[in-house]
């Protein structure tokens, strides 16, 4: 497969599955698909703004998405996973917050306090915000959109069309809604349904994989154990763990036996979107390599670094394509590996 083709197979396919989630949640269009896994809206939205560039119909749905549902938004949660992204991607989430604030009035707070103050040097920096599939900036719009130019992007102005649908929690995969509906956004909910997906956490363990801070976890843990429902025990030396009756829990969340109706996946979707990005970085940079061995090559060493943050996801995948594979045959297995990580192909 030719780099460009294999490039174009990548980014179509992750197009193709946020497509799927994004319906799934309530935007119109696309595909309307059940997977097993718990959705992660704050892992999702940054994911998306990223990839999106390459897909503005997607980007302006998410955007129509979060008028109608943002409430839903763990604001410091969104906040404390946007500090790990380069400069780029966090002016874009300002932007994205800066026009919500103007646009989602009932939400118009929470996206004001996601909106960082504007650079002075940013118009003098200011770029196109959306690329076509092959990486070349759209032309310069007639009329420009002043929130995100605001923060140094390029666009249309527009407005949203107002067809997303309010998200059901009454399903297993938005179960994360349904929490937060119960007990309010954030480490509260976070903690029951990290407790609900595995079967027990260390404060450390649990802080790590929701993205909020060891601290928040452990107090909020702390709290939840002298309701009696959220348990302890002693792991090691000295380290207490916190666990939970999944039964119990399930049966009064999803209102059925859990012999009918089994608790979704937790995945780890911070690394999972984290790993899919940088592996669409590397491919941009090799796209103008010509020999197939030193393409192969950069791909190999690249994927040794990623490697881990695939593995970190909770995904029931193959290893990364390794050493024992010939640079001819780089290309394909890898191909095989990303399309088992999207679920694509009728797979999933």
């Amino acid at each position: 497969m030719l780099q460009k083709e294999f490039r174009h197979f990548f980014l179509e396919n992750i197009l193709s599955f946020l497509w799927r989630q994004w319906s799934f949640l309530g935007i119109a269009g696309g595909a309307r698909s059940e997977d097993e896994w718990v959705i992660d809206p704050e892992a999702l939205l940054l994911f998306s703004i990223e990839i999106c560039r390459y897909e503005p119909r997607l980007f302006d749905e998410v955007l129509d998405w979060l008028a109608v549902n943002g409430k839903w938004m763990d604001i410091q949660r969104l906040r404390g996973i946007v500090k790990s992204k380069d400069e780029k991607t966090q002016l874009l989430m300002s932007a994205v917050a800066n026009f919500l604030s103007q646009e989602a009035r009932s939400f118009r707070r929470k996206w004001q306090a996601l909106a960082k103050s504007k650079a002075a040097d940013l118009r003098s920096k200011e770029e196109m915000l959306f690329n076509t599939r092959e990486g070349e900036p759209f032309p310069k719009p007639r009329e420009i959109s002043k929130p995100f130019y605001e923060y140094g992007f390029l666009r249309e102005n527009f407005s949203l069309r107002k067809m997303s649908r309010p998200v059901s929690v009454a399903v297993r995969n938005n179960i994360r809604f349904l929490l937060r509906s119960l007990f309010g956004i954030g480490s509260r909910s976070e903690c029951i349904l990290y407790l609900l997906t595995h079967e027990a956490g260390h404060p450390a363990e649990v802080a790590d994989a929701i993205g909020i801070s060891v601290r928040a976890i452990q107090d909020t843990l702390i709290e939840l154990s002298d309701s009696g429902l959220v348990l302890t025990r002693i792991k090691g030396k000295r380290k207490i763990e916190y666990w939970l009756s999944q039964r119990r829990w399930g049966e009064f969340l999803l209102g059925a036996s859990l012999d009918e109706e089994k608790l979704p996946v937790w995945l780890d979707w911070i690394s999972l979107f984290s790993a899919l990005n940088n592996v669409l970085d590397v491919l941009n940079e090799v796209e103008q390599v010509i020999s197939d061995y030193l393409r192969s090559s950069k791909l190999r060493e690249a994927m040794e670094t990623i490697s881990l943050e695939f593995s970190k996801s909770g995904l029931d995948l193959p290893p990364v394509p390794g050493e024992e594979i010939s640079p001819d045959m780089y290309e394909e297995e890898f191909q095989n590996f990303i399309t088992k990580v999207l679920r694509t192909g009728g797979e999933g």
